[in-house]
């Protein structure tokens, strides 16, 4: 009996910090959109991806990723820097104007912030 009531301990406590680390990483994401967009006012949100993890996502290609901000971003977008080698990433999906639009971002580690994102 006592091994069930810790096992669904364990499990209420591990959807805590998943819909902590979602939460988390959705506000990031609007925080840096609202940043660094031209027209952030005519962004309306649609959906948002689970947060998952990666380690395949090389400094060449996050610098590639830096370099092509596309036209509704601001030239001088802010990125946070990367500690080590795993990020953390999810997909917005969003509209403006009349245009539905989706994006990749790639966040360190400890989610302080958004170190690349790609338009997909």
């Amino acid at each position: 009996m006592k091994k069930l009531q810790y096992s669904m301990m364990a499990v209420v406590l591990l959807l805590f910090v998943a819909c902590g680390r979602q939460q988390r990483a959705k506000s990031l994401v609007k925080d840096f959109m609202e940043a660094n967009m031209s027209d952030y006012d005519k962004v309306s949100f649609v959906d948002f991806s689970s947060v998952d993890s990666t380690r395949v996502v090389s400094d060449s290609l996050i610098a590639a990723m830096q370099q092509q901000s596309p036209s509704h971003f601001r030239k001088d977008v802010h990125y946070q820097s990367r500690n080590g080698r795993a990020l953390m990433f999810i997909r917005a999906k969003y509209r403006m104007d009349e245009d539905t639009l989706s994006a990749t971002f790639y966040i360190d580690k400890e989610m302080t912030g958004v170190v690349a994102f790609k338009e997909n």
